[in-house]
């Protein structure tokens, strides 16, 4: 997986501090560069990086959905996937090829599903 990634601009959109650094330290191991986002307002504003690759997004942030970021990245043509502690179900219906990950799964497997949404 090293350097995978490398040139690769990942969005990361994760409340939790330890899971958003996991990941953030992943990503950049594998050669991407990281934008994160904690909350609604801010994950918005970093969808619209115009070197954006994807997108790692929690459906949730606090008591936020993270509904309007999918339909901004789907509209901007950004793949993205879910990494969740969530019931996924509604927004797999909504955004059927977006990969999802538990919490469970490791950064590794959550860099894996990226590299293959690119390639």
């Amino acid at each position: 997986m090293m350097m995978r990634l490398k040139g690769q601009s990942i969005l990361v959109v994760e409340h939790e501090p330890a899971v958003a650094r996991d990941l953030e330290s992943e990503f950049t191991q594998a050669g991407a560069k990281v934008f994160a986002a904690d909350r609604l307002r801010h994950a918005l504003y970093l969808a619209e990086y115009p070197a954006l690759s994807a997108a790692v997004i929690n459906l949730r942030l606090g008591t936020d959905t993270t509904a309007a970021v999918c339909r901004r990245l789907e509209d901007l043509g950004i793949p993205f996937m879910f990494y969740t502690k969530f019931d996924p179900t509604e927004f797999a219906a909504a955004w059927p090829k977006a990969p999802v990950l538990t919490k469970s799964s490791d950064s590794a497997a959550v860099a894996e599903t990226v590299a293959g949404l690119l390639h």
